[in-house]
């Protein structure tokens, strides 16, 4: 019995755009999050992730339950991170809805930074798992999500829109919070800030309120992002032009994202940014500044072969960029700007991202 709920549930949570495919490993941790009463309940609850959301009144109605069990069942879950909830915009109710695996359980269940045995095991067996369900995130040819250069390096000959752009995302946010970074904790393969998952508006109130989040003022994000990039962290957010709900600041070792193409080699994990470093060769002292930071091993010193020296330079493997601008930011010298190379222009809103993404899907 208690397989066929945590099946159920598998079944509910496996929808676009990011699926929960049948695996050993994800009912494994669907058994971790949550216990067969509460998989149960869930699962007959709700019928899909996030757009069917209900009231507790609404949903014991539905049920057939108490009203105080399933308000205590779902007030539980949502303090675990296993279940969101939201104030209505027009009512100004809590509604609750269930969570797809990413983005959602995944995230929420470790984002409170309070390391429990069950959380250790949840992401044992998501290491054990990204092997193959970390193509999920690339299962597309348009990306769910995108990478946002440094701005201050960007060319400003060039007009930057208002999506490549991280500071109108912070300015355009009605609240805005932190939280551990959730691939960091659960990869643990480096160092690096971890207090840089920045999350906007019902996202961020649901983090405060629910996981240990807390609000940050816009300066205090922008400080944030600025730390970021200090030490090497790309920005990624969701490949829409209206202001995503999260800016994940990670890493190539440790990020689910920037792993499909670093570690599983998967060029459609997330789409890059639209523009490419351009070494000016006067005022480059060839210190290897950028070789050593770029996190996908894109630049190389190319040592002379000419007895004159002319061609002892810095170079760029435009097709292992991702126009991240880490580079840029750190050259001691400034002798790196980013320059426009494409002109890729994402759809407008998150629902319009995950039907281009399904309707893309190629497996």
């Amino acid at each position: 019995m208690s397989e066929d709920v945590y099946e159920r549930l598998r079944q509910k949570m496996n929808v676009w755009p990011m699926k929960a495919p049948k695996s050993k490993y994800m009912l494994k941790l669907l058994k971790i999050v949550y216990s067969p009463e509460e998989a149960e309940l869930v699962s007959s609850a709700f019928s899909f992730p996030f757009v069917d959301a209900k009231t507790v009144e609404q949903a014991a109605e539905q049920l057939g339950r108490d009203v105080d069990y399933v308000r205590t069942v779902f007030e539980r879950l949502a303090d675990r991170g296993a279940l969101f909830e939201f104030t209505g915009r027009e009512d100004g109710k809590a509604y609750y809805s269930m969570l797809p695996f990413a983005v959602g359980l995944f995230e929420f269940y470790l984002d409170d930074g309070v390391v429990t045995d069950d959380k250790r095991e949840f992401m044992r067996v998501y290491e054990e798992m990204h092997h193959s369900w970390g193509h999920e995130l690339g299962a597309s040819k348009y990306p769910l999500t995108r990478v946002i250069p440094v701005e201050e390096k960007l060319d400003v000959e060039h007009e930057i829109l208002p999506f490549e752009k991280v500071s109108e995302y912070v300015e355009n946010a009605r609240s805005i919070a932190v939280n551990p970074c959730v691939c960091r904790m659960s990869a643990n393969r480096c160092d690096k800030p971890i207090d840089v998952c920045i999350s906007f508006d019902g996202f961020a109130d649901y983090r405060v309120k629910h996981r240990q989040g807390r609000y940050v003022t816009k300066e205090e994000a922008l400080e944030i992002l600025k730390v970021a990039e200090d030490n090497g962290l790309i920005h990624t957010v969701s490949n829409q032009q209206d202001k995503p709900l999260f800016i994940c600041n990670c890493c190539t070792c440790c990020c689910g994202i920037m792993r499909g193409l670093s570690e599983l080699h998967n060029p459609r994990t997330f789409a890059k940014s639209n523009f490419m470093p351009q070494i000016d060769r006067n005022v480059c002292k060839l210190c290897e500044k950028c070789v050593e930071v770029c996190p996908f091993q894109a630049i190389f010193h190319h040592y002379p072969h000419n007895e004159d020296l002319s061609d002892d330079m810095i170079m760029i493997l435009e097709e292992r960029c991702v126009g991240c601008g880490i580079c840029a930011h750190q050259c001691p010298h400034d002798a790196i700007t980013l320059i426009r190379v494409r002109e890729e222009i994402p759809v407008k809103r998150g629902r319009d991202a995950a039907m281009k993404f399904e309707a893309e899907r190629i497996h």
